[in-house]
């Protein structure tokens, strides 16, 4: 077999170098460029209690949480005649109860809306916790490499067999739901919900 001349050598050199340099452009561009938010599905469905239920997004309004330090007259006074409560608060897209102005620290968590039909219904707030019901009882050990596995917390274990677990709020608990339903151990799996009375 003929060996490669010192110009054929460089040339394979050379190609490696610049292959090389496009890897380091395109590992220096994925990091630094920004990740767009993911959109909010229009409808979500998951099965409680063997039931499958579908939800639909209503786009025109959104929930905030209110901690009890924001809650006060003040902020009673400027939301109008809307009640504001301590929890999830159901608001007009875009129009926040909590002022900035106010020298609290405290930043609030605002997220999707869902009905159980498009635009009537109750409005089903999905507030970050997901209820997991096992074929078994769970020791701690296995909860926890189950939290750790899919980047959620425990959050209670109600019995052996019924546990829920935190995540963010929204329709990312779904997901997260949906992807527990994947482990062998998971009999059901679905989020928890806040339900406000429908907006007249």
């Amino acid at each position: 077999m003929k060996r490669p001349t010192f110009l054929q050598t460089q040339e394979i050199r050379n190609c490696f170098i610049q292959i090389f340099h496009i890897l380091i452009l395109a590992v220096i561009i994925l990091y630094f460029h920004p990740m767009e938010a993911k959109e909010p599905p229009n409808q979500i469905s998951f099965t409680e209690g063997g039931i499958q239920k579908t939800f639909y997004r209503n786009p025109n309004i959104e929930a905030e949480y209110l901690d009890p330090q924001q809650v006060n007259s003040s902020l009673n006074k400027s939301s109008g005649n809307q009640k504001v409560k301590f929890g999830w608060n159901i608001r007009q897209a875009g129009k926040p109860f909590y002022l900035k102005q106010s020298k609290s620290n405290v930043t609030t968590k605002v997220t999707e809306v869902y009905n159980t039909g498009v635009g009537s219904g109750p409005n089903i707030v999905l507030p970050g916790a997901i209820i997991v019901s096992f074929k078994k009882d769970q020791s701690m050990e296995s909860l926890s490499k189950l939290a750790q596995k899919y980047k959620i917390e425990i959050l209670r274990q109600l019995t052996p067999r019924l546990v829920s677990f935190q995540t963010e709020p929204g329709f990312f608990s779904v997901e997260k739901a949906n992807e527990l339903l994947n482990e062998g151990i998971v009999l059901e799996a679905y989020p928890e919900t806040a339900v406000e009375k429908v907006l007249k």
